[in-house]
């Protein structure tokens, strides 16, 4: 869903123009669907050096999204290939290609696109660049869809008719499979004008740097960042959140032994009422809303396992699930810096929920002065070069924030 959210724009269904531009292929999309096919599209595309790459999956049946329909264009060609009628073989140029160090492969909100490269071809991609992040360089907010940045950068508007289309449904329309080829056609002159607006603001390590971190952060299981959403902002106590926390855990590796996505085989629901019910007997769990039978008759014994194992771990283990608590005074500090923050982002042209959010410019606040507090920033990241030393020296009282309204905007004279 985030994948479809982050390539709509609401437009109409019906066809549009193609933009008129050098950097614009103007052919219909073409069907690879031999393996000679493909493997003279990824040799013109090494010729130029560089690719657009975008998938159409179905993330809502299966542990690893299955890919529907795979995407590719450079500025002279865009091609259609469908993995659903092509043997799995035939693809590895695809895969090679967006896993190669020598070229580089242009997505929009791709992670999960990139990730299933690297996951079929077993190595890391390290020359990709995400238009998405790009964009929050550029005074554009983060995320945006891939129709605001096209329009933002050409003025043309994309068709979005098909957004939430069934993509495994054969055999696909006309309409699709062009609505399909614009996700890729206009990357390579939205890349060509970013790199050049970022080059020119000096920009471009970041933007690269900050690619390949998002890439690295949402392909690992991160049980911590599950259980937040599943906790739903309650005030749960610690033992709680340590039983959630290893249910979580648990219901990932289900999820990979069924061949299922993790919230289809607990939902968030079910897991917490788990964490919070005292259940002793197998027969108890049929009373979960929401948790299955088929989940509770095959690996009941394991949920009651886990949750027997989580309450006896060690109390120094749950204080990574204490939150931290804002007086009324740190509260109205930290929103005040927070402003101060967002302010300086706007004034630079970069997206302030790229750089930061509220809850870690919070932890990093209370933690000042104590033992375990830790900088704001990693000393060699962007951020820190962007925001974090600016304010390191506004707090000691050697930088002041001076701000002027110029454009409908705010700037740092």
């Amino acid at each position: 869903m985030r994948h479809a959210e982050a390539h709509a724009d609401g437009g109409s269904p019906h066809a549009m123009r193609t933009l008129e531009h050098v950097l614009v292929s103007q052919l219909e999309p073409e069907l690879l669907t031999t393996p000679a096919a493909i493997a003279s599209f990824v040799a013109h595309a090494r010729d130029e050096n560089a690719m657009a790459f975008d998938t159409e999956f179905i993330g809502e049946e299966s542990f690893h999204p299955r890919i529907c329909l795979i995407q590719l264009a450079t500025t002279k060609r865009v091609a259609l290939l469908d993995p659903v009628e092509l043997d799995a073989s035939d693809l590895a140029p695809i895969w090679e290609f967006v896993c190669s160090p020598d070229c580089t492969t242009i997505v929009h909100a791709g992670s999960q696109d990139v990730q299933a490269a690297e996951r079929i071809a077993g190595r890391r991609c390290t020359n990709v660049i995400d238009t998405q992040i790009a964009a929050g360089f550029l005074g554009m907010s983060w995320p945006a869809s891939l129709g605001s940045v096209v329009h933002g950068i050409t003025k043309h508007r994309l068709s979005k008719g098909h957004t939430f289309t069934d993509w495994d449904s054969r055999p696909l329309t006309h309409s699709q499979l062009a609505y399909a080829a614009d996700d890729v056609r206009y990357l390579p002159l939205v890349w060509s004008v970013q790199r050049t607006q970022l080059e020119d603001q000096g920009r471009i390590a970041w933007a690269l740097a900050e690619t390949e971190e998002y890439l690295r952060t949402t392909d690992a299981f991160n049980p911590e960042s599950q259980v937040r959403r599943a906790a739903r902002g309650l005030g749960l106590r610690p033992r709680v959140m340590t039983i959630l926390r290893e249910l979580v855990i648990l219901r990932y590796e289900l999820a990979r032994e069924c061949d299922m996505p993790p919230r289809t085989v607990i939902p968030d629901g079910p897991l917490l009422e788990l964490a919070r019910t005292k259940i002793g007997k197998p027969a108890e769990l049929f009373e979960i809303r929401g948790l299955s039978r088929q989940i509770v008759e095959g690996h009941g014994d394991r949920i009651l396992r886990t949750i027997d194992g989580a309450r006896n771990l060690p109390l120094d283990r749950d204080r990574i699930w204490t939150p931290p608590e804002e007086s009324a005074e740190d509260r109205v500090r930290i929103d005040a810096l927070w402003s101060i923050l967002t302010m300086r982002c706007i004034s630079m042209g970069i997206s302030m929920s790229l750089a930061l959010t509220r809850a870690e410019l919070s932890r990093w606040y209370l933690s000042k002065g104590r033992a375990e507090g830790q900088p704001l920033f990693a000393a060699d990241s962007w951020r820190a070069e962007a925001i974090g030393h600016w304010l390191e020296a506004f707090l000691n009282g050697s930088e002041r924030l001076t701000l002027a309204w110029r454009n409908d905007g705010p700037i740092v004279p």
